[in-house]
């Protein structure tokens, strides 16, 4: 009967070890995910310090525009009247500066929210791998301990 037991447990230990790779490649996913939306998050605040910015300053000023490698291109400031905002699928839309910062600010708060739903699901899979680590480290040591006894 104990025979059955051990058998049942390796089973268990065995079903739990699967899921928990199933967990893992999950939370690889998460961790993915949630580095692209941070990345995203962080081009669209340059995006809109930087509109924020350039709204206030005059006509004509010079600036240095980088494009790339540690290059940059003197220019000088021409009429802020119009932003060419990209809108996903190589479509991008002309709108007048301010427009464009609403924009930019409601694509900021889509992506803060998707981070944070995605930083939840990861906590949440995180506390179920720890439980099933737990499980997995439980019933293994069960299942040295009787391989012990019968041994002797």
């Amino acid at each position: 009967m104990s025979g059955e037991k051990t058998s049942e447990k390796e089973e268990t230990l065995r079903r739990l070890i699967a899921e928990l790779r199933l967990m893992q490649s999950s939370a690889e996913v998460l961790q993915r995910r949630l580095e692209l939306l941070r990345s995203m998050e962080a081009e669209l605040r340059i995006a809109e310090s930087a509109l924020k910015a350039l709204r206030d300053v005059e006509e004509g000023t010079p600036i240095l525009i980088p494009i790339g490698g540690g290059t940059y291109i003197d220019a000088k400031i021409g009429a802020l009247k119009r932003v060419i905002v990209g809108v996903g699928a190589d479509v991008s839309v002309e709108m007048e500066p301010e427009k464009a910062l609403e924009d930019l600010s409601n694509r900021l708060e889509e992506v803060e929210r998707a981070s944070r739903a995605v930083e939840q699901q990861l906590e949440q899979l995180l506390t179920q791998m720890e439980i099933h680590q737990e499980g997995i480290s439980r019933l293994a040591a069960e299942l040295r301990g009787r391989a012990g006894v019968r041994e002797t």
